[in-house]
């Protein structure tokens, strides 16, 4: 910047600014190759097992180590407008908008958990004053019960099985030619 090499905080980087991509160092910010060959680990983001080779024009991602090499680039994208950036956007909006499908198995949660609250406290104190009346520790055993038929009546794994029933479906789509980006999509198809 300004003419000179300089260490600056990636957060301060912008668009257009020279940085120096060198074996064991992460990369910045989206940066094009300006010259020569470096080689990047990028399996944190791709999950490519092996490096992979950059040369002039080539855009290194955010977020990637260079492996080998030594070369100067150019700032092409910074924060949230890199490739990064854009995949922790897309992942948040995912996590935060769910179809009617999740919105449905919600409320069907949060009625069995009320229920099964209910229902447990009565019989806890069904147990405790009418079974167990007389009973040593008669609250310890109904209290015991009532968590056991508690834990057991919570559908704990209503979204799992969910989830991997849209994903088989999602496997079959795509036998049939389909394209399936995200799981919702079947749903939102379904609804069609």
């Amino acid at each position: 910047r300004d003419g000179k090499w300089q260490d600056i905080e990636a957060a301060l980087l912008v668009p257009g600014d020279m940085v120096l991509l060198a074996a064991g160092s992460s990369i910045p910010a989206d940066c094009w190759v300006n010259e020569g060959e470096i080689e990047v680990d990028q399996a944190a983001m791709t999950g490519e097992s092996l490096p992979v080779n950059f040369t002039r024009g080539d855009l290194c991602k955010m977020g990637s180590t260079v492996v080998r090499g030594e070369v100067e680039g150019t700032v092409q994208s910074t924060g949230a407008n890199t490739f990064f950036g854009k995949t922790a956007s897309m992942i948040q909006s995912a996590q935060t908008t769910g179809g009617s499908l999740q919105k449905m198995l919600m409320q069907i949660m949060i009625i069995l958990v009320s229920l099964s609250l209910v229902l447990c406290t009565t019989t806890f104190f069904y147990l405790n004053f009418h079974v167990l009346k007389g009973e040593d520790h008669a609250w310890k055993h109904a209290l015991s019960f009532s968590v056991v038929v508690l834990v057991a009546s919570i559908p704990l794994a209503i979204e799992i099985v969910t989830t991997t029933t849209l994903a088989m479906g999602s496997g079959t789509l795509s036998k049939a030619g389909a394209i399936v980006t995200r799981l919702s999509a079947i749903e939102e198809m379904a609804g069609m």
